[in-house]
């Protein structure tokens, strides 16, 4: 009965699916073709509206070009000088000037016979251009060689009778080729696009030699669309006579089979037509395949609705079938599953049993050992500073301090290795300090490297938050364990590598790499399988050479694992070994150290990184720049040192400069050393390194370095140093300066704006400053010269200006032979901000640079500073 019941639900199903399938293939088809039809109407609907607007933008861009050519010419004529017109050497050499200051093409003069003057030489071809030179009144745009390819556009102004060796000038023009003309306007077109723009001249000819988008075989445009079939309400009739009358208009035609739409503007102050094309039958294609492509999407979604329909009815049917045996199995497995959970219950109540035992003898056993190995590391320390030893007894008494050390180690790998198997192996969750736990690994391991002759280098990738929650013990015992390997199996010259990363965060929590890298003697492929099992070593001849439990790894790997990571291992035999270590510690609130004497604003730092390594100085600058420190860079010391000279110039000191203390050419030292020299104590400087710094403590300090930061970067350990610099440097930094007072002070002012001069003038005044002003370098040249020495306390000077330029008119200053010439502080007050611009003011013997606009604190605080 129920196998009747369940047929006919199946039938039903079937034909229902088929006529949902059915339905669903015809109104997808139905919709896919009514919105093809609609979206044609509404492509040519939006392609009128905006046809207009697109036009008149394109042609208001192709007369602003040729009006800036029409103004560039006659601020060109209105800069010739008497002299100029001397003779024809004289104007060939104004008219190089003009083309290389307003970069007009063949810039040139024709006189009343038609004799044409170009910047190389005259030439009588006055035929070939299209100018009544003895007439024109006002601009004239042409075009020269209209009916060939190489046209170009000739724009003639008329200038007032210029004389030049007995004839007159009357006009000047320039010759434009056509792609120069319009660069940049876009009006080539590939053949595949659906929208043209182009230029034509009255007649049909086309600026671009291309009609109609390139589709036309004719080479011009009535020719062509004379060959056109017009919609209702066009005609060539019109099109002809809009070109004639210099109107805009809009036609609609089929050419060759295409259906297009043109409109067409005049170019104000020509006779050119600017036209826009619209190939309409590419857009109808396109929409054409769109609207199949739906089709047949929908039709084959349709088809896998179908067959999803029928799959999970037949998947419901088996499922109860399935359903019905498995509830059965499951009956039979419980009772079997009660009589083994009977059996294992009472196997581990023995095996606790058993547990504990071993962890009462491994404590009492770690208790008796340890208290005489106490004893023994105590005497053995105290016998090693007694004075009257012989360096036999020394050397004996050494010994045997290492063997306790490395006996009470093993004691306290084993007690680890139990609790671990014991399941008593928990770890802490408490706040620590990322940077400091890196710094004291990195400060360890940097010195044994050094001691043995192995490079070491720890670098973190992207930023690392500076605090998590966890056991910091733990973890720092994972990687004092790992790299403690390496360095025992590397021999001398090798290299061991520690790379730090934040690979993911989620919940609050983040996952943090560690890769450990080194050349030492490596692993083969048969033992790595088994290198975190319990006291395993590869052979006897490592262990008694290199020493070791074989516990360390095991323990380091359980501990990982409860930090939900991972640790995996790469070896190869006489290459190295690499681990890769992942930990999952809790995130912290916390983002740096607090300091409550000090307030630092890192968005208002400057600081400036200075590291030959390039992966060094990218992860610097990533890290102070996530920290909203403003960071530049520099790949020397002899680069730093020009930056800083260029920042001091400015008046825009570093406060801060964080230098790499091992650098080929110029080390950190010495690269301190220069700036001190330059710029004296206004910025902190810090030196950046791997090293142990004390051998080089002292020399570093004279130098002018103010103090020491351990690799790699960490946001917090590092503005925590610079704190305590600034600290040290509290009158220096912090402090208010003394300060010059600037009433009664004397200015001499160059700069030839009367405008600038007189508002610069009242700005001084302010603080009743007197102020002399010279127009131009050489009046201030000769006034500072006629003025006795001391007369002037600074002078403020423009760098651009005629007869005698502010680098000039300060050059000139500083070779005087009078004692303030060398002294005076003189400072640019310039547009020119680049700092090219402040290395040549500087270069020139000036004082400091600033930037106009000129804001009056802060040109009041540089004469303060500098007059101090």
């Amino acid at each position: 009965m129920e196998s009747k019941k369940l047929a006919s639900v199946m039938r039903v199903a079937i034909i229902g699916t088929f006529l949902a399938a059915i339905i669903l293939v015809a109104g997808t088809f139905w919709n896919g073709r009514s919105a093809s039809a609609d979206t044609e109407k509404a492509v040519r609907s939006v392609s009128l509206l905006y046809l207009n607007e697109l036009a008149e933008r394109r042609e208001q861009v192709v007369a602003a070009r040729l009006a800036n050519y029409i103004s560039d010419m006659g601020i060109a004529v209105g800069l010739i000088e008497k002299e100029d017109l001397n003779s024809i050497e004289r104007l060939q050499k104004y008219q190089a000037r003009m083309k290389q200051l307003y970069g007009l093409e063949k810039f040139a003069f024709v006189d009343t016979t038609g004799l044409i003057y170009t910047s190389r030489g005259t030439r009588t071809d006055i035929e070939l251009y299209n100018i009544d030179y003895n007439h024109l009144t006002k601009p004239e745009i042409s075009i020269k060689n209209v009916d060939a390819e190489n046209k170009t556009v000739i724009i003639a102004i008329p200038v007032d009778r210029l004389p030049l060796e007995n004839r007159i000038l009357v006009v000047c023009f320039m010759e434009i080729s056509v792609p120069s003309l319009i660069d940049g306007l876009s009006l080539q077109g590939e053949k595949n696009n659906a929208t043209f723009c182009n230029i034509y001249t009255q007649d049909g000819n086309s600026l671009t030699n291309m009609v109609l988008g390139g589709l036309a075989s004719e080479d011009n445009l009535l020719n062509a669309v004379q060959r056109a079939n017009y919609d209702t309400g066009y005609s060539f009739e019109k099109v002809k006579e809009d070109f004639a009358q210099h109107k805009e208009g809009v036609v609609s035609f089929t050419y060759n089979n295409i259906r297009e739409t043109l409109y067409y503007v005049p170019v104000h102050n020509t006779d050119w037509m600017l036209t826009y094309l619209i190939r309409e039958s590419i857009i109808s294609e396109q929409i054409e395949s769109i609207s199949s492509g739906i089709i047949f999407r929908g039709q084959c979604l349709s088809g896998v609705t179908a067959l999803v329909l029928v799959g999970m009815f037949a998947f419901v049917i088996v499922q109860i079938r399935r359903n019905t045996r498995i509830r059965l199995e499951h009956e039979i497995q419980e009772a079997k599953d009660r009589i083994k959970q009977e059996s294992l219950s009472e196997a581990l109540k023995v095996a606790e049993e058993s547990n504990k035992a071993k962890t009462i003898f491994l404590s009492n056993m770690s208790h008796e050992i340890r208290t005489p190995m106490n004893a023994i590391i105590g005497l053995d320390n105290l016998a090693l500073h007694e004075p009257d030893i012989s360096d036999k007894v020394r050397d004996y008494l050494t010994k045997i301090g290492g063997s306790a050390e490395h006996l009470l180690k093993l004691i306290n790998e084993i007690l680890d290795m139990s609790r671990i198997e014991a399941g008593k192996f928990t770890l802490k969750k408490e706040e620590f300090s990322f940077s400091k736990l890196m710094e004291q690994v990195n400060t360890m391991f940097s010195v044994q490297c050094e001691e043995k002759g192995l490079r070491y280098n720890c670098h973190l990738a992207g930023q690392i938050d500076e605090y998590f929650i966890g056991d910091d013990m733990k973890l720092r015992q994972v990687l004092i364990n790992i790299l403690g390997n390496s360095v025992k199996f590397t021999d001398k010259g090798g290299r061991i590598d520690l790379s730090v990363e934040k690979v993911a965060s989620f919940e609050k929590n983040s996952t943090l790499r560690f890769v450990i890298s080194d050349t030492g003697i490596g692993m083969s492929k048969d033992f790595l399988p088994k290198i975190f099992d319990s006291f395993a070593q590869e052979n006897t001849g490592n262990s008694s050479k290199y020493g070791g439990s074989g516990l360390g790894l095991a323990i380091s790997k359980s501990i990982v694992e409860l930090m939900n990571g991972n640790i995996e291992v790469e070896s190869e035999k006489g290459r190295g070994t690499t681990f890769t270590i992942t930990v999952t510690l809790q995130d912290s609130h916390r983002s740096h150290s607090s300091d409550g004497d000090i307030n630092v604003r890192l968005n208002e730092l400057h600081v400036l990184v200075v590291d030959d390594d390039p992966v060094a100085l990218e992860h610097a600058r990533l890290v102070l720049e996530l920290a909203g420190i403003t960071t530049e860079t520099a790949k020397s010391g002899k680069e730093a040192v020009e930056m800083v000279k260029l920042r001091h110039g400015r008046r825009e000191p570093f406060n801060l400069i964080i230098i790499d203390w091992k650098m080929p050419e110029m080390d950190g030292v010495e690269t301190t050393r220069q700036i001190r020299a330059t710029t004296g104590d206004e910025s902190a400087i810090i030196i950046l390194t791997a090293y142990n710094w004390d051998d080089v403590l002292d020399e570093a300090i004279r130098a002018g370095v103010d103090s020491f930061v351990a690799k790699p970067i960490f946001t917090g350990a590092l503005l925590d140093e610079f704190k305590k610099v600034l600290k040290k440097k509290q009158n220096a930094l912090l402090g208010s300066p003394k300060k010059a007072e600037l009433r009664g002070k004397r200015i001499l002012l160059a700069e030839d704006v009367d405008v600038n001069a007189q508002i610069m003038e009242n700005v001084l005044a302010m603080r009743e400053i007197q102020t002399d002003i010279a127009t131009n370098g050489k009046i201030a040249l000769e006034k500072f010269s006629e003025r006795p020495a001391g007369y002037y306390d600074a002078i403020l000077m423009d760098i651009r200006m005629p007869e005698m330029d502010g680098l000039e008119a300060t050059a000139a200053i500083r070779k005087l032979d009078r004692e303030d010439a060398q002294k005076i502080p003189i400072i640019a007050l310039t547009a020119n901000a680049f700092d090219e611009d402040v290395q040549r003011s500087l270069q020139a013997g000036m004082n400091a640079h600033l930037s106009k606009p000129i804001q009056p604190e802060a040109l009041f605080e540089t004469l303060e500073t500098i007059l101090s």
